[in-house]
């Protein structure tokens, strides 16, 4: 029962004890920005444009061949259009040289 009470009364002792430091103290400096990958301030290349021609379905199973090819590469330019507004969404961050588009189109 003494041991407990003799080591909380030392502990109050020192606490009262405690106060600030005159000596000078140096201000905390926040951390420096994660340098920004140098692949994502590369310039953006245009997208290329639509070449060439198909030729005209005879049939109706090569029509509707045609249609799902057109169709599927109209989604395919639209994905990538989407992938470089997020390219140059991410290029923001960086200075770019000058003269360089920042995003194809």
């Amino acid at each position: 029962m003494m041991r407990p009470v003799v080591l909380c009364a030392a502990s109050l002792i020192l606490a009262s004890c405690g106060g600030r430091s005159s000596l000078p103290t140096e201000p905390i400096v926040p951390p420096a920005a994660k340098a920004t990958d140098p692949r994502l301030c590369a310039p953006l290349k245009p997208e290329p444009p639509v070449e060439g021609s198909i030729v005209q379905p005879v049939t109706a199973a090569e029509a509707d061949a045609t249609r799902d090819h057109l169709a599927s590469d109209a989604e395919a330019r639209a994905w990538g259009r989407e992938g470089w507004a997020r390219a140059a969404v991410a290029a923001e961050g960086c200075e770019p040289p000058p003269g360089a588009p920042l995003r194809p189109g």
